[in-house]
């Protein structure tokens, strides 16, 4: 196949609701940029269907999350977007390809909030210089990006199955980091820091979004549950504010 130039991954497997995500994620890509190549990963047979323009199966790793680091090593695209499969596209994004130009990877940092166990994360700022966010990886095939992929993938390839839980310890944002902090420090890569509240709004941020005028900006939002039908969304609102009631 020849290499196309830009195109876009999505990374699913293991459940066939996170196909469900992703095929929902890539119909939000195509009503802003039809022509934007789309590629699907992942260790489940899946059709193509109008949403994707290339689809992999992969081999079945232990967890579905390893499929994450495969999608990225084996891009069919010369300059490519990992997006999570839980996100939503409201506009156009194309501008982020030719960064690249520049850059080998853009990345974007974690939501800084409280997060109190078992609670609502409180929002703090939007951005939290300590951590950089899993779910969103601007790359172009450089030797420099291709170290930094392959070294997060070998060391969380390490960690068994059974154990990888996202937002925790066991989860591959913290051997992300890791691998960041290393490469920042020790190598000639050149990372981008790209804004999250436009590129990777996570919900904990919303709210802040929309006081400060800025919710029109945000193009790509990162949340599970975005492909849950409206009206379902407002009878899980309904059905919470009751049981809190209750529970008073």
């Amino acid at each position: 196949m020849e290499q196309q130039r830009t195109g876009l991954i999505f990374c699913a497997g293991g459940k066939a609701k996170y196909i469900d995500e992703a095929r929902f994620a890539a119909r939000s890509v195509k009503k802003h940029m039809p022509n934007l190549s789309i590629a699907l990963f992942s260790d489940q047979p899946v059709k193509k269907g109008r949403e994707f323009d290339l689809v992999f199966e992969s081999y079945n790793y232990d967890h579905p999350q390893k499929l994450k680091m495969h999608g990225m090593l084996h891009s069919p695209f010369e300059r490519t977007l990992y997006l999570d499969s839980d996100t939503l596209t409201q506009g156009d994004f194309a501008e982020l390809f030719g960064l690249l130009d520049f850059y080998d990877i853009g990345i974007t940092h974690r939501v800084k909030c409280q997060w109190p166990p078992n609670s609502t994360p409180v929002f703090i700022d939007y951005v939290d210089h300590d951590c950089v966010q899993g779910g969103f990886l601007l790359f172009r095939k450089s030797e420099a990006a291709r170290a930094f992929i392959q070294d997060w993938a070998n060391e969380f390839f390490q960690t068994p199955g059974h154990l990888i839980q996202p937002g925790t310890e066991y989860g591959d944002q913290v051997v992300m980091n890791r691998v960041y902090k290393e490469h920042s420090k020790n190598s000639n890569i050149k990372f981008l820091l790209l804004p999250n509240k436009v590129y990777n709004a996570r919900p904990w941020m919303w709210g802040q979004l929309k006081k400060d005028g800025i919710w029109s900006q945000t193009k790509v939002l990162h949340a599970h549950g975005l492909n849950t039908p409206r009206h379902l969304v407002f009878l899980k609102k309904i059905k919470h504010r009751f049981s809190r009631i209750f529970q008073k």
